[in-house]
């Protein structure tokens, strides 16, 4: 079965009105219909449901045609205050079966006011809606695995397996670039955040990122080349130093396990990656999606 792209847009965009309006009432919802957010099962007017009251002027939407899913990034106001959420949905036939949701609240290390920043950008890339020819195009289960390889690259990174980027590819982590991104960097101290990721990886100081696990590609657009992806991150709190493949030693500061939940995007042509753009989400280390 293939779905109609517009008719999947226009749910996800009914979705978030029934979310701002705290009323699912005109939602085509299975009987089976299913809600997470932020990993905890919760029934519908609970948790964002309940506190949600509108939305930002950004929103991403990323469509599979072939399984009927929809993954959005937006920006909502939640009691007035504004949230970054990514947001799952799955239908059974043409009914909502599955909702999970990722909601960023708080800022996180250098990542202030992000939902400011995705305001100010307004809308996603152009990049993202590009459309390559058919004949360009990657099957389904190619996307997956590249998009696979960023995980395998992050994983306990030591610097000699790099997944595929294209030059300009930025990383844009709740709503602030985390790569290209020279005004993080230390005055008098070597790049990081001003290179881009494929230089950052190169000098394995991700080591400290053990495990990424229950890695999930469940929204997959063939025709613009998107996933979807939601793994976590696990950082177990052992690895107190990262020896740099150009010689440097630098300390790492993590010295409690925790993890990530994540909502990541990933934009591919022509055999790599081409932007990503993460919700995060701090969570209890080892914590399950509830999926």
């Amino acid at each position: 079965m293939h779905y109609n792209r517009d008719d999947l847009e226009q749910l996800g965009m009914r979705y978030l009105d029934g979310l701002i309006a705290r009323d699912p009432g005109n939602l085509p919802l299975h009987p089976e219909f299913r809600l997470t957010e932020n990993g905890q099962e919760l029934t519908l007017g609970d948790g964002l449901w309940g506190t949600a009251n509108g939305t930002g002027r950004y929103q991403h939407i990323v469509i599979d045609r072939e399984t009927g899913g929809i993954a959005m990034t937006a920006v909502i106001l939640e009691n007035d205050r504004p949230v970054i959420a990514g947001i799952r949905l799955a239908l059974r036939g043409d009914r909502i079966a599955e909702a999970e949701m990722v909601i960023s609240r708080t800022d996180i290390l250098f990542y202030k006011d992000g939902p400011k920043k995705l305001a100010a950008m307004g809308k996603p890339l152009p990049i993202w809606k590009e459309v390559p020819p058919e004949q360009d195009r990657m099957s389904r289960e190619a996307l997956a695995a590249l998009a696979d390889s960023y995980f395998r690259t992050l994983e306990r990174n030591d610097g000699h397996f790099i997944a595929p980027f294209e030059e300009g590819c930025r990383r844009l982590d709740n709503g602030v670039y985390a790569t290209q991104a020279p005004e993080f960097d230390k005055e008098g101290s070597p790049p990081f955040y001003g290179l881009g990721p494929a230089e950052q990886f190169a000098l394995g100081y991700f080591v400290f990122v053990t495990q990424v696990r229950d890695r999930r590609f469940p929204v997959i657009d063939t025709e613009r080349g998107v996933v979807a992806s939601l793994p976590f991150l696990d950082h177990a709190g052992t690895v107190h130093e990262a020896k740099l493949t150009d010689g440097r030693t630098v300390p790492i500061s993590v010295r409690q396990p925790y993890s990530w939940q994540i909502f990541e995007l990933f934009k591919l042509r022509r055999g790599k990656i081409a932007q990503i753009e993460v919700v995060l989400n701090m969570v209890p280390y080892g914590m399950r999606s509830g999926w």
